[in-house]
């Protein structure tokens, strides 16, 4: 009996020590003839390629009905005729029920007694779960090298915005509310506002990103964001909840999570112009230790779907999605930030996301974030409302003149006395002089010669009880400058009155001034 005879006979079951231990491997293990039948195929096989066990192998065609690419095809047997083996070829692999595999194939000639060339012998590892993790990899390098970029342009960004978005604000106050200068300033506050968003969103999906995280129903979430931008979806698109009643609550950021939301409406609504259905489904989801799903650890997590029946997405540009700044509208009707954002946004949260679409039949995005198994009780904020007293002297310390100016203006207005140095050098100057005057320092982190820190540092040694109020153009506070006696608040760029105004509030409200 020849040995194709003896594997046909015992077809996928042997019984001698050797076979034994192909039966336990995890990878797959197949002989096929040198047509490409299959012969012979473990247990692992059949579980990776989706076969029934009573599956009559020599009706498969490990390269036309496995591989099915003739070009592939093609190649590897050339590969295979010149080399004698081909090794950790990666090739996608169609299984029995038509999905798609990615692995790693080894093929070598087998040959008989003789030394004849009989068939092949090929080995398959299933490294899908390893390719969406090194893609996940990469899009976070990519996300990280264009965090250093929006690191190093937003203190500028913002500095120029901290000028316009407060000055129009004060011309608006002091004009006509039918005038043309009410019109022109409102027009440059919501192009500057515009902007201002545009520098958000962009600093969303980087570490310097603020997160206020508490144990949310993400349930909730998805039904507020959903009223909210229902008046802005046409009546031709229809939305549907199928939200799970027992579905764990998250530890997340309320705000962001609402921002995945409507970033993920408003695209499907562009991707659905002659109308369709949004479905938003949540599911409890485990994970078990013996079952792992990429890197994600065991536990429990909100399975978050998000589907719609749009024009979906070309294969071609799938992979470049979440990339910044990739769109594929007109110019002035996108900026590539939106999935940028709702991805760097589940990363920061701990969680995934993978998206599926076929062209003509819609896209959907799968969301997996960690739940709160211990259900933290939710801190309730008393609301309380404090007024800044008047004639509060401030010290402002910052290299920019037209910041200094537009901050100086915003406080005198309300009512506080200022004080203005272009750099930490002067700082100290004025300070040595008026310390028992000035109230506040609020201080520019980064600044030529003398930056924030070292100046703050000075500032403590002239006067260890003073108060200090850092600000930047983006959100780069950090624990050892918190743990600063001194260091009271954070004040962000760019400025509006609202937000100088509520900064100073909250922070007489935590009792700074006595």
């Amino acid at each position: 009996m020849g040995l194709f005879d003896f594997l046909k006979e015992r077809k996928t079951r042997a019984t001698s020590p050797m076979s034994n231990l192909v039966e336990l491997l995890q990878d797959g293990v197949c002989i096929a003839n040198l047509s490409g039948e299959l012969i012979y195929l473990n247990s692992s096989g059949f579980e990776l390629l989706e076969l029934p066990d009573d599956a009559d192998l020599s009706q498969i065609n490990f390269f036309e009905h496995i591989i099915k690419d003739t070009d592939i095809i093609e190649h590897l047997r050339g590969l295979i005729n010149s080399e004698g083996f081909v090794t950790n070829f990666e090739v996608s692999f169609f299984t029995h029920k038509n999905h798609e595999l990615e692995v790693i194939v080894t093929i070598n000639f087998l040959n008989d007694f003789r030394q004849q060339t009989i068939g092949f012998l090929i080995l398959f590892k299933d490294v899908t779960d390893f390719k969406k993790i090194q893609h996940q990899l990469l899009q976070t390098q990519k996300l990280e090298s264009v965090g250093l970029m929006a690191s190093g342009i937003a203190h500028d960004f913002n500095n120029i915005l901290a000028a316009i978005i407060p000055n129009a604000e004060l011309i608006k106050m002091t004009a006509e509310s039918d005038s043309e200068n009410y019109n022109r300033a409102e027009i440059i506050e919501k192009s500057a506002l515009r902007a201002s968003d545009i520098a958000r969103k962009l600093l969303a999906f980087t570490r310097n990103q603020d997160q206020h995280k508490t144990t949310v129903d993400l349930n909730d979430i998805i039904k507020e964001s959903i009223d909210l931008v229902s008046n802005s979806l046409p009546d031709s698109i229809k939305t549907e909840l199928d939200l799970d009643d027992h579905l764990l609550k998250v530890v997340a950021d309320s705000t962001q999570i609402q921002q995945i939301i409507m970033n993920l409406v408003f695209n499907s609504r562009d991707a659905m112009p002659g109308g369709g259905t949004i479905t938003i489904k949540t599911i409890k989801h485990q994970i078990k230790a013996n079952f792992q799903q990429g890197a994600l650890s065991p536990g429990y997590y909100a399975r978050l779907l998000f589907e719609d029946t749009g024009n979906g997405i070309p294969l071609e540009i799938l992979p470049n999605i979440f990339d910044p700044f990739f769109t594929t509208k007109e110019i002035g009707k996108g900026t590539g930030l939106g999935l940028s954002m709702v991805y760097g946004i589940v990363k920061s949260h701990s969680g995934t996301i993978n998206v599926r679409s076929e062209i003509g039949k819609g896209t959907q995005f799968e969301i997996l974030l960690p739940t709160d198994e211990t259900l933290l009780p939710e801190q309730e904020e008393e609301e309380k409302s404090f007024g800044i007293p008047k004639g509060l002297e401030v010290l402002i310390v910052d290299d920019e003149t037209y910041v200094r100016d537009i901050l100086g203006d915003i406080l005198k207005f309300l009512g506080c006395k200022v004080l203005k140095a272009e750099n930490g050098e002067k700082a100290i100057e004025i300070y040595a002089k008026e310390n028992n005057e000035i109230d506040y320092v609020v201080i520019d982190l980064r600044m030529p010669k003398m930056d924030g820190p070292a100046a703050i540092a000075a500032l403590e040694r002239i006067n260890p009880d003073l108060k200090i109020i850092t600000t930047s153009g983006f959100d780069e506070r950090s624990t050892e400058l918190e743990k600063r006696k001194s260091i009271i608040g954070f004040l962000p760029k760019p400025y509006s009155l609202k937000n100088v105004s509520e900064a100073f509030e909250s922070f007489l409200s935590n009792g700074v001034e006595k």
